[in-house]
């Protein structure tokens, strides 16, 4: 078991119409994809796809450095949001349970809003 926690230091946007990636054998349509990435090349990806893209498994791939998810794609806004407005962040990718991949902020107190 690989459990990969680390801070994301940088991340990437792509847009487009219908680019397309296979993952087992399962072609995607995605409209957008957002590289989250940390040392030693650690990256969440998440594809934000077409209303008419099938779901592959849950895997992760470069030896379990990358981690792909895949999402409806008006949930892009809200990682874009994120990954600009908060910090720390931090990519979490599990080989043995790669549908847990995602990545989230860390504890922060209640009410906390930017000033």
């Amino acid at each position: 078991m690989a459990i990969r926690t680390f801070q994301i230091s940088s991340y990437t946007v792509t847009l487009g119409d219908k680019m397309t990636a296979s993952f087992g054998g399962t072609t995607i349509k995605a409209r957008g994809v957002i590289s989250c990435i940390g040392p030693d090349d650690q990256r969440v990806v998440a594809y934000f796809l077409s209303a008419d893209s099938p779901v592959p498994a849950p895997t992760t791939t470069v030896g379990g450095k990358w981690g792909p998810i895949f999402l409806e794609k008006e949930l892009m806004g809200q990682w874009i949001d994120l990954l600009r407005n908060e910090t720390p962040l931090y990519g979490y990718i599990n080989t043995d349970h790669p549908e847990w991949t995602n990545i989230s902020t860390s504890t922060e107190p209640v009410g906390e809003h930017e000033v």
